[in-house]
C-alpha cells in the first residue's frame, strides 16, 4: 500500500512541475506581449512611411510640370545660344572675307 510519505512526496513533485508549467507561461504570455507590442510600433512606422511616401508623391506630382517647363526653357537656350554661335561665326566669316577683300583693292595684300 502506498504510504502517506510517498503521496506528499508525488503531490510536492506534481505541485513543483505545476509552478513551473505557471511560470513558463507567464514567461510566453511576457514573451507575446512584447511581441505585440513590437508589432503595433511597427505598423506604427509602416504606417508614418506610407504618409511621407504619399506626402512626397503628391509633391513630385505638383513639381512636374514645373520641372518639364524648365526643361523646355533649357532646350530654348541651348537653341538660342546654337543660333547665336552660328550667326557669329556668319558675321566673323563676312567680316574676314571682306577686310581680305579691301585689303586686294587697296594692293596690301
Amino acid at each position: 500500500m502506498i504510504q502517506d510519505a510517498d503521496v506528499y512526496r508525488q503531490l510536492g513533485a506534481l505541485d513543483a512541475k505545476v509552478d513551473q508549467l505557471l511560470v513558463g507561461e507567464e514567461q510566453a504570455r511576457e514573451a507575446r506581449k512584447q511581441q505585440y507590442s513590437k508589432a503595433e510600433n511597427l505598423e506604427r512606422r509602416l504606417d508614418d512611411i506610407d504618409r511621407k511616401i504619399a506626402t512626397i508623391t503628391s509633391r513630385m506630382d505638383k513639381m512636374e510640370p514645373v520641372a518639364a517647363e524648365v526643361g523646355k526653357w533649357r532646350e530654348r537656350l541651348i537653341g538660342g545660344l546654337m543660333l547665336i554661335g552660328g550667326v557669329s561665326a556668319l558675321l566673323g566669316g563676312i567680316v574676314a572675307a571682306a577686310g581680305k577683300w579691301l585689303l586686294l583693292k587697296l594692293g596690301l595684300g
